[in-house]
């Protein structure tokens, strides 16, 4: 029996903040970097990202850094839920929604900006019961 209690607890959770930590880094950046430049040089402060589909809208993120970490981000939720012993045909959705706060980035110790964001993640099962979990910023 698979333990749906997990896609909230830890593989939704640790799925997603792997995805936007500094674990991730492409094209000469960290894709959360990548994201929040995208976001701050359009005035576009919230994302959805379909883990499942690997996309993202707005289609203005759709870059090519970006598609392809979204695709390993669908690999990496599918290899968290094998080792939850939980099969891919229990989810009928998973998404991150990220809202940057553009107006107030946190500054760090060396005077760069770091990317301040609410995010939110949610998994829904066969049973239609929603999972949600919070994930923080890296640097908190």
């Amino acid at each position: 029996m698979a333990k749906l209690k997990l896609l909230k607890s830890s593989i939704g959770h640790n799925t997603v903040h792997s995805f936007l930590s500094l674990m991730n880094y492409r094209d000469n950046g960290y894709v959360i970097e990548h994201l929040y430049n995208i976001a701050k040089e359009k005035n576009m402060d919230s994302i959805v990202i379909d883990i499942l589909g690997s996309s993202i809208e707005p289609k203005v993120f759709e870059i090519p850094v970006i598609e392809q970490s979204l695709n390993d981000l669908g690999k990496d939720f599918e290899r968290h839920l094998k080792c939850g012993n939980i099969p891919i045909d229990n989810i009928c959705s998973a998404t991150a929604s990220i809202v940057f706060n553009l107006e107030n980035p946190h500054i760090g110790a060396s005077g760069d900006e770091l990317e301040k964001y609410d995010c939110l993640v949610e998994i829904i099962d066969k049973n239609k019961k929603s999972h949600e979990i919070t994930v923080k910023e890296w640097w908190r």
